[in-house]
């Protein structure tokens, strides 16, 4: 029996080793994985390790912050070897397989058990072995052919032959007066698919959860938008292919529809798989009111510049923190407010605490990246990773509409200071898409 053993540190610094026990084991950060680690580096479902006997077959799930095996990209089905390290996202997971194989070696291969004894020597025989007794007569040698009931042992030679010569005729014959019907043969039949009934089945449950979630489900309407609705979806599917390229506003929009559009410009580029994101139409007025506050303001105008000159530099450190580059300018430019100041050493000094709120809440989704900024001052974060789990338990919403500073504040979660600089993180970040469009005299902040 061969067994895979996962060794590696959790988020409190223990050693861990986990038996592999299933013949499809799940590893990520949802509460249903056979291996769940809260670990915001890992997506909800990021690996799969299928067994087959003795092989254990390992497959990334399409995980936002991907997985690499001893250093290379895992971008197909691998089969893991004992000694393997898995990098998920930053985590490192050992791969330990023992097997048994070694251990019946001793007792000598298959092969010797059944192969045929070596004749004896000649030179070795004994007399009586070699000259049989003059008085014993001579054994007569019987020929096939004086057998009426045996058969030449030719036959068993030709008769495949001639069976495969048989089916072929009635193949080409078929062929022929069957009205040389084309055959077609997927190719897909000879591509390995790692389980495709559970991918459809967990793309099923996350449409599902999307339907459930109104704050990230479903598209908002305004009325005064309904006759530039399909310029607008043209619009954010370009923004998701491109998030650098700037987004133009239409002239005719009103401040809501302004803030809808550059809001769901902002939420996808700070999350690391959320290409849907955006504010419902109550949620851009509230988000709107904070955004008066900043209109007009030299002092924004000018941290965005500092933030411009700075860019190459701001985004090689959030690439080395895995924090989008939009998430961090933008997070330094909230803590300025209306003070000028320089960005750079503004995004450096907050590094250190989104290292810890991006372990335990994550930045899959643009609403765990507001999370993240609304407690980044918390000293602890591991309470507040606890109490999402147990609302999940406690009210019949869905997970990801608890995930939200919207209902944690309802039920007063988070406290009004950190509700407020989500929200002014949410404003500015906004601001910056398009600033002109909010009476700031500056040009959009890009950041790949």
């Amino acid at each position: 029996m061969t067994e895979l053993f996962l060794k590696f540190t959790d988020e409190n610094g223990a050693v861990k080793n986990v038996s592999v026990n299933s013949e499809n084991f799940f590893v990520g950060r949802i509460s249903t994985a056979d291996l769940s680690i809260a670990d915001g580096r890992l997506s909800r479902e990021h690996l799969k390790i299928e067994r087959f006997s003795d092989i254990f077959v390992v497959t990334d799930l399409g995980s936002s912050n991907g997985t690499t095996i001893n250093g290379r990209r895992l971008d197909r089905p691998t089969t893991l070897q004992n000694g393997d390290v898995l990098n998920l996202g930053g985590l490192e997971i050992k791969a330990e397989i023992i097997s048994d194989k070694a251990s019946n070696a001793s007792f000598g291969s298959f092969d010797d058990d059944f192969a045929e004894p070596a004749p004896k020597s000649a030179e070795k025989s004994t007399p009586a072995e070699i000259a049989p007794s003059l008085n014993q007569p001579k054994p007569q040698t019987v020929s096939a052919s004086a057998n009426p009931g045996a058969f030449p042992k030719s036959f068993f030679y030709i008769a495949p032959v001639f069976g495969l010569m048989v089916l072929l005729i009635v193949v080409v014959s078929l062929y022929v007066f069957g009205g040389k019907k084309e055959v077609a043969v997927s190719n897909s039949d000879f591509i390995y698919t790692s389980n495709t009934d559970e991918a459809d089945e967990s793309k099923s449950s996350k449409n599902s959860n999307e339907d459930s979630n109104e704050t990230n489900e479903k598209p908002p309407q305004n009325s005064s938008v309904e006759n530039n609705s399909a310029a607008s979806e043209n619009s954010n599917e370009d923004s998701n292919e491109n998030p650098a390229s700037p987004t133009p506003t239409p002239a005719n929009l009103n401040d809501t529809a302004k803030i809808e559009q550059n809001s769901a410009s902002f939420l996808r580029k700070i999350a690391q798989n959320n290409p849907k994101a955006f504010l419902t139409t109550e949620q851009s007025k509230i988000v709107g009111t904070k955004i008066k506050q900043f209109s007009g303001s030299s002092a924004i105008a000018d941290n965005i510049k500092s933030a411009r000159a700075n860019a190459s530099q701001i985004q090689a450190l959030a690439n080395s923190k895995n924090l989008k580059p939009q998430f961090l300018v933008c997070a330094a430019l909230a803590k300025l407010g209306n003070s000028r100041g320089n960005v750079l050493q503004m995004a450096q000094s907050m590094t250190g605490s989104f290292d810890k709120t991006l372990i335990h809440i994550g930045n899959e989704l643009a609403d765990d990246a507001l999370l993240m900024i609304a407690v980044s001052d918390r000293s602890e974060v591991i309470p507040f990773r606890n109490m999402l789990q147990e609302l999940s338990n406690e009210f019949p919403e869905s997970s990801r509409t608890i995930r939200t500073i919207w209902f944690l504040k309802q039920k007063g979660k988070i406290t009004d200071a950190e509700y407020e600089f989500a929200l002014r993180f949410l404003a500015i970040g906004t601001i910056t898409q398009n600033p002109k469009d909010f009476n700031v005299n500056a040009e959009e902040l890009k950041l790949n």
